[in-house]
């Protein structure tokens, strides 16, 4: 019975062990650095990628990256859109830049960018209502498809683009699947059918997405792909509204991560990331000021969907100092991060826990302690029959 007793609890103190590695293992996210490009030219006046003055709203695929422009020249600009080919493999290629924006006040541009299949689309904030505010692009072309202001879109010029993100509506289904959008000073999910960029549940009948605090200063937005909850940026913070229903999120939104609240700071973004080892968590910059001289790894934090905090590790990485204006992107096919530097002009690309993918030599630390453990308690059971055999 002592004896027993005493297996039982050196299997409990391994048990302990396994659930503290798998914890560990769950609370940490890898990044590994797979290439940096430079987007020198694309805001280079008179380039036929020229999209602006720095880079603001960041889409991926896995292969491309499309980049939208900022106005920071002082006057007002024109700011606009590229393609980047062959970001991982072959030669690298800039397109010629479309979707220009001319009148872009300083200060403004494009604000998020968003890519499904063969389109893509964007949001753009001039400080006021605008009738680009919403675009759809081909994204292989650039031709236009529809923007929001017009009447083969939604006939909206009413509202700013705070972030774009695709809708994969109430768990994964249902009638709200479509180009959702967000926009300052309105406490809704805007929603918008991806082909037409009409309205699906009216102008004015978005699910309500308010915030705890009762503000709307959003700046980006991201969705479960799974369960269509949604995440967003509001003034510097992270806002959680769990869906339960097509056109309904429950109760007001919560804040996520504690971070520090600052209404007047833009480029504040934020990407839902379902790595397929370490779980679903959350990318951010956490933007709290627009000065120089910050840090990328003290910037960019990433959070589970509960709002704690995870141990963020870049290995070598370590870009120069910039000002804290990072967008983020992920390819779930790919199990890729992209990652647009505003001040530096750099794209970086990471793979995400790379030391975890399928078919990689090492399996992960949790699932080799819990192999140790099974393989002990079939061990002790085995002894255990031939002792009462005997």
């Amino acid at each position: 019975m002592y004896l027993g007793l005493a297996r039982f609890a050196s299997f409990a103190a391994l048990s302990a062990v396994a659930l503290t590695v798998s914890s560990a293992a769950q609370a940490q996210v890898n990044l590994s650095l797979l290439k940096t490009v430079s987007l020198t030219s694309t805001f280079t006046t008179g380039n036929a990628a020229f999209i602006g003055s720095n880079p603001s709203a960041l889409a991926w695929n896995g292969t491309s990256a499309w980049l939208g422009g900022y106005n920071q020249s002082g006057a007002v600009g024109t700011t606009a859109i590229v393609q980047i080919s062959n970001v991982l493999t072959g030669t690298t290629t800039f397109g010629t830049a479309f979707g220009q924006i001319n009148t872009t006040p300083n200060s403004r541009g494009l604000t998020s960018l968003a890519i499904q299949g063969s389109s893509l689309y964007a949001s753009l904030d001039t400080g006021a209502g605008n009738a680009n505010s919403v675009r759809a692009f081909d994204a292989a072309t650039g031709t236009s498809l529809w923007a929001i202001g017009n009447a083969a879109g939604g006939n909206d010029s009413t509202r700013r683009g705070d972030g774009v993100a695709i809708d994969p509506g109430f768990n994964g289904g249902g009638t709200n699947q479509g180009v959702s959008y967000l926009s300052i000073g309105s406490g809704r999910r805007h929603l918008l059918n991806s082909t037409t960029g009409a309205y699906l549940n009216g102008q004015n009948a978005g699910a309500i997405v308010t915030t705890s605090a009762g503000t709307s200063n959003w700046r980006d937005l991201a969705f479960n792909p799974v369960t269509g909850d949604l995440y967003a940026r509001e003034s510097n913070r992270i806002a959680s509204a769990i869906r339960t229903a097509d056109n309904n999120f429950g109760g007001s939104s919560a804040f996520l991560g504690n971070l520090t609240v600052n209404a007047a700071v833009d480029n504040n973004n934020i990407a839902f990331v379902n790595a397929l080892n370490g779980g679903n968590f959350l990318i951010v910059n956490d933007r709290v000021s627009a000065a120089n001289g910050q840090s990328f790894s003290s910037v960019v934090k990433a959070f589970d969907l509960s709002g704690n905090q995870l141990s963020l590790t870049l290995g070598g990485f370590a870009p120069l100092l910039g000002n804290a204006a990072y967008d983020f992107a992920f390819d779930s096919a790919s199990q890729t991060l992209a990652v647009s530097d505003f001040a530096n002009r750099e794209l970086y690309v990471f793979a995400v826990n790379p030391q975890q993918v399928p078919g990689g030599a090492a399996p992960e630390p949790a699932s080799g302690v819990l192999g140790l453990i099974g393989f002990l308690t079939l061990g002790l059971y085995r002894r255990r029959r031939k002792t009462a055999g005997k």
